[in-house]
């Protein structure tokens, strides 16, 4: 008997099926975020994975992107509530994740204003000004803090 092999999926299925995982990680994250730091750590992790070949199936697709920054930054905050010195690190990781999030993306002035508390909590404050210009700028006025 003859089998056909499975058709390979398209980086739009592929895209989009680990951007939902991601998204179902970030979920469960959420919910145990109270109740089992470390847990919840792993599934943040787990989520930046599937955001990264969510945005690796599809580099033209700024959500992704800026969902693997987010991801990027709920780690940055566990290691830096463990006073963990790789925090910097991560903040700064998490910035330029943003920066690529906002090439795809450059009216959005959320990932803007995201890129700055990035840099903020990295430590860059020269940088952190300047994209915060960027978002205020981008923002309507009823959305800026």
């Amino acid at each position: 008997m003859t089998t056909i092999p499975p058709m390979p999926q398209d980086s739009t299925t592929d895209y989009q099926n680990h951007l939902q995982a991601g998204n179902a990680f970030v979920a469960q994250a959420q919910t145990q975020a109270t109740q089992d730091f470390a847990k919840a750590r792993s599934l943040w992790q787990a989520a930046g994975k599937e955001f990264y070949l969510a945005h690796k199936a599809d580099m033209n697709q700024p959500e992704a992107a800026f969902r693997l920054a987010q991801a990027w930054m709920a780690e940055a905050h566990a290691l830096q509530k463990e006073e963990n010195n790789n925090a910097l690190v991560m903040w700064a990781n998490a910035a330029a994740q943003c920066e690529m999030a906002f090439d795809l993306d450059p009216e959005n002035g959320r990932i803007a204003m995201t890129a700055a508390s990035c840099h903020y909590f990295a430590g860059q404050t020269d940088a952190a000004k300047a994209w915060q210009q960027i978002g205020q700028h981008l923002l309507p006025d009823a959305e800026q803090p």
